[in-house]
């Protein structure tokens, strides 16, 4: 069932309205230069030619001279057209780019800003391509409406008033008729498009559906080749590409019918125009002068109506139809809230507590919590392992410190701070993150790495390469620093990645530090080299570290073992080994210094 979009018209127009306001500068100027633009331009030359014509048919000229027969109505006539057609509509131009190079901005950052502040799960359940292009087609959606109401809508409704105001004096039965019929034909020409706007937006979602599909394959297009699925990656993205021609297939029969509705129409108002125009001239004596208005002014209006039915009302239903998504995006309010009134954070020594956490994953059919009144403490400095099964709730345990996820109750204090007390900004500042999969942009090795401390120099970037055992492998590139990384660092290895990403941990020397999983593309050799580099970043710092590879944790101060959300045992690596419990299990387990899952 098509989706009801009266709503999202409202919000997509009200958020455009909005942004073109905030730039008086330009917006005022604008509604001033316009109207004289086409008036001069179309609407006062046809005026002075009938005047010519009036006088050439009364015999009101002089024989063999042309200056002083016509020569002033030629002058106001030429610069009529000059200064509407070259002077004034440069300055529309003008303030029309102006206008819509900054409302595109704003509307780009105010998409960006929105996104940036959705939760993870947000970004988890949607194609990064498909957000892109819905983006792309919502600030594309407000040039298209602006240019439509500047060059269309605006010309219609002059066309109109201009109208009245000449021909209503001269023959006030077509201007009546003119009238009449225009508000008719908008009116049927709107009832009947709607089913065109809905079709519009139809076809608008399979584009958008289509092209995150294209995104995520060109993605992960090393896993379609190690596959060797192309045949079927191509019948999949094939299916899509149906479904997008068969909503433009049924978009173009609907607009072919309007077209063919309002064709006729328009043709029927030139011929009446014209009939009424000729019946004034025989039975009411109107000159030859209000003929050539009629007939010009007529003309004028057609080509509104047309252009109404046939380009306006298309532009807009197709702007409104490609913006309605991303519409429906701004209006959503992010999982994660800053507090309204924040706090300054007071995060120093990174002495974290938690206190009867709850917590139950809602993005699935599981009704029984994760997490059950967790409660845990990890001094200040403490270097603390965290071991257990997949599923047992380690990462959970590191999205609820860094706020990527909210407990449903409970309290996560950090140096006797509630985490929901500050900005999350101000919060993650003070919290180093390895993940499991480390993801760089795609810039040179030196922004990836000085990342995490924006403002450090090369000097200090080479430094903490080195530190990660990342600067040979670095140096023997190209470009070295200077290499791009390709998208989500594709062009490196995982190791190399890895070292990347830890090193921009280091460079950051915050007072806490969560690492999940971050020697797990590394070699043994290159696990042992960097090894002592992590004890160093630890130093002085309270640091959570995830492993599944227990000889990465197995010197920490304490190591905690999970189990289904609960904690089931914790102690130092020998203090587990001789409880011969469930850590000792998973030691004796591992083959190779891996957690034989």
């Amino acid at each position: 069932m098509q989706k009801n979009i009266k709503l999202p018209i409202i919000q997509t127009l009200g958020l455009y309205w909005r942004a073109a306001w905030g730039y008086p500068k330009y917006v005022l100027p604008l509604l001033v230069t316009l109207p004289i633009a086409i008036i001069t331009y179309r609407f006062l030359p046809p005026l002075f030619i009938a005047r010519i014509l009036d006088n050439m048919s009364a015999g009101n000229f002089v024989p063999n001279d042309l200056w002083a027969s016509f020569g002033n109505d030629l002058i106001i006539y030429a610069s009529l057209t000059f200064v509407g057609g070259v002077i004034m509509w440069r300055l529309v131009i003008y303030f029309i780019w102006k206008l819509e190079m900054r409302v595109m901005q704003d509307l780009h950052m105010r998409i960006f800003q929105h996104l940036v502040t959705q939760s993870a799960q947000f970004h988890a359940n949607r194609f990064g391509g498909s957000l892109v292009s819905q983006a792309n087609k919502f600030v594309g959606g407000y040039v298209r409406i602006a240019d439509t109401i500047y060059f269309q809508i605006t010309s219609m409704v002059l066309s109109f008033i201009v109208t009245v105001i000449i021909l209503f004096p001269r023959v006030p039965q077509v201007t009546i008729f003119l009238l009449l019929f225009s508000l008719v034909y908008m009116a049927v020409a709107t009832k009947i498009t709607r089913p065109v706007r809905n079709l519009s937006a139809t076809e608008a979602a399979a584009s958008t559906k289509q092209t995150g599909i294209l995104a995520d394959t060109v993605t992960n297009i090393m896993a379609l080749k190690s596959f060797a699925s192309d045949a079927r990656e191509a019948s999949r993205y094939k299916s899509y590409t149906e479904k997008t021609r068969t909503a433009t297939h049924n978009l173009m029969w609907a607009s072919m019918k309007r077209e063919s509705v309002f064709s006729s129409l328009t043709s029927t108002v030139s011929i009446a125009a014209i009939v009424l125009a000729a019946y004034s001239v025989v039975y009411q004596n109107a000159d030859i002068g209000t003929v050539f208005l009629v007939v010009t002014y007529t003309s004028i209006i057609a080509q509104n109506l047309w252009e109404f039915s046939m380009s306006t009302l298309r532009n807009i239903n197709r702007a409104l139809g490609d913006a309605q998504e991303m519409t429906d995006i701004l209006g959503i309010e992010p999982d994660i809230k800053d507090p309204e009134n924040p706090e300054k954070p007071r995060i120093v020594r990174g002495d974290i507590r938690l206190k009867n956490v709850v917590f139950q994953h809602t993005d699935n059919d599981i009704t029984k919590p994760l997490f059950d009144n967790l409660s845990l403490h990890i001094k200040p400095g403490e270097r603390v392992g965290l071991v257990g099964r997949s599923g047992s709730g380690k990462t959970t345990l590191t999205k609820l410190l860094l706020r990527f996820i909210d407990a449903q109750s409970g309290e996560i204090l950090i140096d006797n701070q509630s985490i929901m007390a500050i900005n999350q900004h101000d919060l993650r500042e003070h919290i180093a993150y390895v993940p499991q999969e480390p993801l760089l942009f795609h810039r040179s090795l030196s922004e990836n790495i000085g990342y995490g401390r924006p403002g450090a120099s090369q000097k200090e970037i080479e430094a903490i390469a080195k530190l990660a055992h990342a600067h040979d492998f670095i140096t023997e590139l190209p470009e070295g620093y200077n290499t791009l990384v390709g998208e989500r660092g594709v062009k490196l290895s995982g190791g190399q990645r890895q070292r990347v990403a830890i090193a921009r941990a280091m460079i950051k020397n915050s007072p806490i530090l969560l690492l999940d999983e971050a020697t797990s593309a590394l070699d043994s050799e290159s696990e042992l080299l960097i090894q002592d580099a992590l004890w160093r970043l630890m130093e002085h710092k309270t640091a959570l570290v995830i492993a599944h590879r227990l000889s990465t944790i197995q010197k920490m101060d304490r190591i905690i073992v999970m189990d289904n959300g609960k904690i089931i045992e914790q102690g130092t690596h020998k203090e587990l080994l001789r409880a011969n419990g469930s850590y000792a299990q998973l030691w004796s387990h591992q083959s190779g210094g891996f957690l034989d899952d």
